[in-house]
């Protein structure tokens, strides 16, 4: 088994490894039992124990790391650049690029990975299409790349997140913060920010392996709801950027749980906008102690003409020549 050993990084201070690694449940039954239950009204709607950090790379513009429970994801936005096809500069609008890959280490389903890359990436260019300031850069493209490190659910709305940072970084006009959460129910119990376990009981579900020994087994099991969705949404103006659903939810449960991932949005919202703001300070700050430096250089370089000027070229190089003590005449 891999083993990956914890550097320190000071652009990481905060993130964690998690020691043990996801692996897929063998029996539905007993994970299904490992489970908290958190029954049909979860009362704490909250996100995930939640780290950001935005300008983790200095080689790019654009860059973003997040840290959503033990879901890793590192995000990467280049600057528009010209289309390459000739017949694609005819459009009124820019194009946006999602670009989704697995860390080797990320998951153990190596079979479905190509497959949950390309899903991962459609979903995101639909979510960033809406909230991206298109119209300012036309007949250009946006390429958004995001690497996957760890795997444990709410993969899609950590990815989300963690591009709205980038994008915030490298500058790209926006018309508002984008956040993105998931919830689920299964077997008439809600779970909010599911697991990568929860989401696994999900997708056997739909697949037609119900719990062994349990109701599910019945005929009329495909009619027990379950399912997943994922809402990302911009507050200021209480609009979906995009919803996602995958199994069988009745209207009402279907609005519970878009109250419950739209409540959970606007708590990471919170969050996300102290990170930016503590971002521009830093870069402030940064600016000033160049701009300080600078001035400071600048002034010595004033005195030195000045001293030529007065002095001569002569002179002056004779009184800037120092003999060497160590040297034997």
């Amino acid at each position: 088994m891999l083993r990956v050993t914890q550097t320190k990084n000071t652009l990481l201070d905060g993130a964690t490894i998690a020691e043990d690694l996801y692996t897929t449940p063998k029996d539905c039954e007993e994970c299904f039992d490992s489970l908290e239950l958190p029954g049909k009204n979860p009362t704490k709607l909250c996100p995930r124990s939640t780290f950001v950090r935005a300008g983790v790379l200095t080689t790019v513009r654009g860059s973003a790391y997040m840290e959503y429970g033990n879901t890793k994801v590192l995000a990467i936005v280049a600057p528009p650049h010209e289309l390459m096809r000739a017949s694609a500069r005819r459009m009124n609008m820019g194009v946006i690029n999602c670009f989704v890959n697995f860390a080797a280490f990320a998951t153990g389903e190596l079979e479905s990975v190509p497959e949950r890359e390309k899903h991962l990436g459609s979903m995101l260019t639909k979510a960033l299409e809406p909230v991206v300031c298109r119209t300012e850069f036309l007949n250009f493209q946006l390429d958004i790349r995001v690497l996957i490190l760890d795997d444990d659910g709410c993969l899609l709305s950590t990815a989300i997140n963690c591009c709205g940072v980038a994008l915030v970084e490298c500058g790209i006009s926006t018309y508002d913060l984008i956040t993105a959460s998931s919830a689920c129910i299964y077997r008439d119990n809600v779970f909010l920010n599911p697991s990568a376990k929860e989401e696994e009981l999900l997708r056997k579900h739909r697949g037609g392996h119900a719990l062994a020994g349990s109701d599910n087994s019945s005929p009329t099991a495909a009619l027990q709801e379950h399912g997943l969705i994922t809402t990302a949404s911009m507050d200021t103006f209480e609009q979906v950027a995009q919803c996602q659903q995958g199994g069988y939810l009745s209207p009402a449960t279907y609005v519970k749980l878009l109250d419950y991932t739209l409540t959970i949005n606007k708590s990471l919202r919170q969050i996300i906008r102290r990170v930016l703001t503590a971002r521009v300070k830093e870069q402030h700050e940064l600016d000033v102690r160049e701009k300080a430096e600078s001035a400071l250089e600048d002034q010595r370089l004033a005195e030195i003409i000045e001293r030529l000027k007065q002095q001569g070229l002569d002179d002056f190089i004779q009184t800037n020549i120092k003999e060497d003590p160590f040297v034997k005449r």
